[in-house]
């Protein structure tokens, strides 16, 4: 009986720590974005450091219910693609074991992550979305402040357009308060306060605004020569009305419990579109688990067809079947949903038809294969053949003029090993880069890949419910890529490196070469150039692409999202602005470029601590000989006893600004450029703004890139670790210390953004840390 689980054994024991390491890299990839969310909650927000890593496990559940059947799909194949490689399929062959044999110990192996699949998507995942909707509840209750920024508009209250120039991190304190009331659209009402604080009713969720020593101004646009002030000590203004509890709500199909999606499903009273999605949630939730055994189906004869072998193989068909899956499975819920396919055949379609491709493949490549030369390999012999022919009959004509020239080219391309690399590099050189960079390539065609096929997954509900149309869905993930692929190039190309320096010392090849006198340190450099300029490639990226990308992409996802107004980034379409001085605030209906004309322009001129000093209205203003003349002007100045001075038939508007001003773009710091950060941070010091975000943000600009090649050098020597074993073990803790360095970033970066760590200490520690710990780590090499 042990003699007969030998098999077993040795391929369940194959298969696992290759499921173990994938199922590690492509969590942590998908969960990179919440890394850098969850450190802006803890710094920025002032949320406690248990919550934070309460809800990172929280959030674990739902990436790792759809990354078990992918691990599993890419364990299987490089397990069945590295026995038919080494030629251990055609030895137990020889011994009487048909290859149907590893057939049923990756099955079992597959119904066991099934099964911890269905435990989670069944039990955990449901719990922990509500927890992540109670939590999250919790979290705006407590910091109702935090959805605010310093010298920003915030539009998080309905009806009120808030401003505030300093927050006390500390204390949640603000200095400098600017409310405007929305909620009259006849009148304009102004509140100023030197300082504030937001506090919440925990009994009925109200948010209310504390502001001390206020002064509030009313004034009639159709009526500007009559206005009032108002001043108080203390005044407290009700942001957001009361909310309702949880247990008042229905929960979406994702966070509902089994019992109660089955009870909206038989509730006859219940919709009939709620009750389709309650069946659809719960269908799912059997159904992607259930796919690992049915990949299996698929990968085993793929991998044992495969010649080859290897991760590189294993990955790209992975991620191609991976692919094909979810768009029959999103397809097939989209028509379920729309009640065009029953429920059960349209969540379950891409099952069956991986099981029925699975079957149709097993039947086909685990016999004997017969001796058959089949229509493609046999045309693609006879082609060869004739290129041989017409080659050898090249060679013997003379060559003369052009002929001669491409001959001298041919000729010394073959010289130069007949690669598209430059000729400086040697022969090995070449042949390391040529293995390195078609790693990078499949892995980050790889990641790519899973992570627009898991966040189409996620949006399904909303694409459907808000009939976004499919140009717009494609347009959309098409700007998403730059971002994406900034965010996984570093950890890329270092799973690329890693693949690279394991084929190497698999083959003895590393071993060769040290015998012939070439070192480790030699053998990779060629590497370290090709990750250095990788960084250069990735801070050119950041710096010119993702911003614009972006941009747009945000504006396509608030469509889907279902608002009505896509969000604006120009002044154009932005009606509140601050002017350079930051004590000048410009209010307009609408900026007319080709004719340099702000319609119904309202100019705020403030005091040092945001007092109101004077105001000016217009009807509209034209930009002529380098002023903006006033149609209709007036201003009102406010004295220092309370009372006003009002002054009509204003000529023109005091504003020191040329047109271009209000046609620029304004954006967040990822939405910069680093000479535009540079010039921005030097703006707002001259305004007297703390630019300790903004100056992080810049110092990030340089330092991210240089990850690329010290996560390399970093990985090194545990890449060329000794035996099969060490090996694995350091590709694994070679990847561990990669996390690290994004997880480490996300913190310290957030600690400089939030003042308690100077911002350039903050954003260059982690890169430095890592450039020291791989000069050490460097120096234990056995080169």
């Amino acid at each position: 009986m042990r003699r007969r689980l030998i098999v077993s054994r040795s391929v369940v024991g194959e298969a696992a720590p290759r499921f173990l390491l994938a199922l590690a890299v492509t969590t942590f990839l998908l969960l990179i974005r919440s890394l850098f969310t969850l450190a802006d909650l803890l710094m920025a927000r002032n949320v406690s450091g248990g919550e934070v890593l309460e809800l990172l496990l929280l959030a674990v559940p739902h990436v790792v219910a759809l990354t078990v059947p992918m691990a599993g799909l890419f364990a299987v194949l490089t397990t069945a693609a590295r026995l038919a490689t080494d030629c251990e399929v055609t030895a137990l062959q020889a011994c009487g074991v048909r290859p149907l044999r590893l057939l049923r110990p990756l099955l079992a192996f597959a119904g066991a992550l099934a099964a911890l699949d269905l435990a989670i998507t069944l039990v955990l995942l449901p719990a922990a979305n509500r927890a992540i909707v109670e939590k999250t509840a919790r979290i705006a209750l407590s910091g109702a402040s935090s959805v605010v920024e310093a010298r920003s508009f915030s539009e998080s209250f309905p009806g009120f357009l808030l401003y505030v120039d300093r927050i006390d991190q500390p204390t949640g304190r603000w200095s400098g308060v600017l409310l405007f009331d929305l909620s009259v659209l006849t009148e304009e009402r102004l509140v100023t306060a030197e300082s504030g604080l937001v506090s919440v009713d925990r009994r009925d969720g109200t948010t209310w605004l504390n502001l001390v020593d206020t002064t509030t101004y009313v004034l009639r646009p159709d009526r500007p020569a009559s206005a009032q002030r108002t001043a108080n000590r203390e005044l407290s203004i009700r942001l957001t009305p009361p909310v309702a509890s949880t247990a008042q709500r229905e929960l979406g199909a994702r966070a509902a419990s089994n019992r109660a999606l089955l009870a909206r499903a038989r509730n006859a009273q219940h919709d009939p579109q709620g009750r389709r999605d309650a069946l659809v949630e719960l269908h799912k939730r059997g159904a992607i688990p259930l796919a690992t055994v049915a990949f299996t189906l698929v990968a085993l004869p793929l991998g044992l067809r495969n010649r080859r072998g290897g991760k590189g193989f294993g990955l790209t068909v992975s991620v191609g079947l991976i692919l094909a899956y979810y768009i029959l499975l999103n397809n097939g819920t989209l028509l379920a949903r729309a009640g065009t396919l029953p429920v059960w055949l349209g969540v379950w379609l891409a099952n069956l038809a991986l099981a029925l491709l699975g079957v149709a493949l097993l039947r086909r490549s685990l016999t004997v294969p017969r001796e058959r030369t089949p229509l493609l390999p046999a045309l693609a012999a006879a082609l060869a053949s004739l290129w041989r022919a017409t080659k050898r009959r090249s060679q013997t004509r003379p060559r003369t003029g052009t002929l001669r020239w491409l001959g001298r080219r041919h000729d010394a391309g073959l010289e130069g090993a007949g690669t598209v690399f430059p000729q400086f590099l040697g022969i090995l050189d070449t042949y390391v880069l040529r293995q390195c960079l078609v790693f990078f390539t499949t892995v980050v065609v790889a990641v790519v890949g899973i992570a627009l096929t898991v966040k189409f997954t996620d949006q399904i509900d909303e694409i459907h419910r808000n009939a976004v149309p499919f140009v717009t869905v494609a347009t959309y993930y098409l700007l998403s890529l730059p971002q994406i692929l900034h965010d996984i190039l570093p950890i890329s190309f270092l799973i690329a490196f890693l693949a690279t320096a394991t084929l190497l010392d698999r083959h003895n090849e590393a071993t060769a070469l040290k015998a012939a006198g070439v070192s480790l340190t030699r053998v990779v450099a060629p590497l370290l150039l090709l990750a250095a300029l990788l960084g250069v490639g990735l801070f050119l990226l950041g710096d010119s692409v993702v911003q614009r990308s972006n941009r747009d992409a945000q504006r396509l996802e608030d469509l889907i999202r279902g608002r009505r107004v896509a969000r604006s980034y120009r002044a154009t379409d932005r009606p509140w602005l601050f002017l350079p001085d930051g004590r000048t605030l410009v209010n307009f209906m609408q900026y007319d470029p080709d004719t340099a004309t702000l319609l119904r322009p309202s100019v705020y001129v403030f005091g040092t601590r945001l007092n109101l000093r004077a105001q000016y209205g217009a009807q509209q203003a034209v930009f002529r000989d380098g002023q903006w003349r006033a149609q209709g002007g007036w201003v009102r100045r406010w004295l220092a006893d309370g009372s006003s001075d009002f002054e009509a038939d204003l000529p023109a508007l005091p504003l020191p600004v040329q047109p271009a001003y209000f046609g620029r773009e304004y954006r967040a710091p990822s939405q910069m450029s680093f000479h535009e950060l540079r010039d921005y941070v030097k703006l707002l010091r001259t305004a007297g703004y703390r630019v300790d975000r903004q100056v992080v943000q810049l110092h990030l600009k340089l330092a991210y890139p240089a990850s690329v090649l010290l996560l390399a050098w970093l990985a090194l020597p545990f890449a060329f670790a000794s035996g099969r074993r060490g090996t694995l073990r350091g590709i694994a803790v070679a990847l561990v210390l990669g996390m690290a360095y994004f997880g480490l970033t996300a913190l310290v970066t957030k600690l400089g953004e939030g003042s308690l760590l100077p911002p350039a200490l903050a954003a260059w520690t982690p890169t430095v840390l890592l450039a020291l710990l791989a000069a050490n780590r460097h120096t234990t090499l056995r080169t």
